[in-house]
């Protein structure tokens, strides 16, 4: 049996060191965990950073970085290679010197923002048909770059889900033409079979509408709610699991959004 999970909330949207594991699941094996190969670690500070030092007020937490790296696979029985970059700032803490002093001192600490090959964030049944898939996995290869973006992927593959489940994309109008459905009607659509899925779609929609506005600021979070949401529909869908979320999906669908 394949092991099922969504990575933790936590580890997407935290920040992670350089000498530390980072308990990413391996999207190849699903068994591993990432593991930065520290011979290609390497790590420079802007030249926009590298300017403002001679600034006056000018303190270490406005250096701003960039990395590279290849992470690998802990399951020595996969071993698959992971190209990462991203970019980085210091953080500080207090230590205490050989002396027993406090002390402030500053590490760097980096965010992703390109994997390659893409971390699979949300568990994808074996038999979900390979367009929805597609749609899926270009989701999560944007997902640290532009949540936008990965959430109209996701929205695309809101589509798809209607049309395997046979929902009617157009309808002929009063003047006798055939026109397009909207998504919204196309939920409404669903057959009573599917009906405890509406108010989870109907969630999804308002996040993907969310995703096509420019002027909205989206964050990673607001990506991981759809995904979260998603993946308890591709559940039901493809692994006849009963179980809901829809306390989420509701609070979503009375905002009509993100508030």
């Amino acid at each position: 049996m394949r092991p099922h999970f969504m990575i933790d909330k936590e580890l997407l949207t935290s920040y992670f060191t350089s000498n530390q594991n980072t308990y990413w699941p391996c999207s190849t094996c699903s068994n591993g965990y990432l593991m930065i190969n520290e011979d290609t670690f390497f790590s420079e500070e802007t030249s926009a950073s590298q300017k403002t030092q001679s600034h006056y007020g000018w303190d270490p937490e406005s250096i701003s970085l960039v990395y590279s790296c290849i992470f690998k696979c802990s399951n020595n029985n996969c071993n698959e290679q992971f190209a990462s970059s991203g970019h980085g700032c210091l953080d500080w803490d207090i230590e205490e010197d050989d002396h027993g002093i406090p002390q402030q001192v500053y590490s760097p600490c980096f965010e992703p923002y390109y994997f390659y090959r893409s971390l699979k964030i949300i568990d994808i049944p074996e038999n979900v048909p390979d367009d929805i898939t597609n749609q899926l996995n270009k989701s999560f290869e944007l997902f640290f770059s532009s949540p936008s973006a990965a959430i109209n992927h996701a929205r695309s593959a809101l589509e798809l889900i209607l049309n395997y489940l046979k929902v009617p994309k157009t309808t002929i109008n009063n003047k006798k033409k055939r026109v397009k459905i909207n998504l919204h009607n196309r939920i409404d659509k669903l057959a009573k079979q599917h009906s405890e899925l509406k108010e989870l779609l109907l969630a999804i929609k308002w996040i993907g509408n969310e995703g096509s506005h420019p002027e909205k600021s989206l964050t990673k979070n607001n990506v991981i709610d759809l995904y979260e949401i998603l993946e308890h529909v591709l559940s039901e869908l493809f692994e006849n699991k009963s179980k809901s979320i829809l306390a989420k999906a509701k609070k979503i669908n009375k905002a009509k959004g993100i508030k």
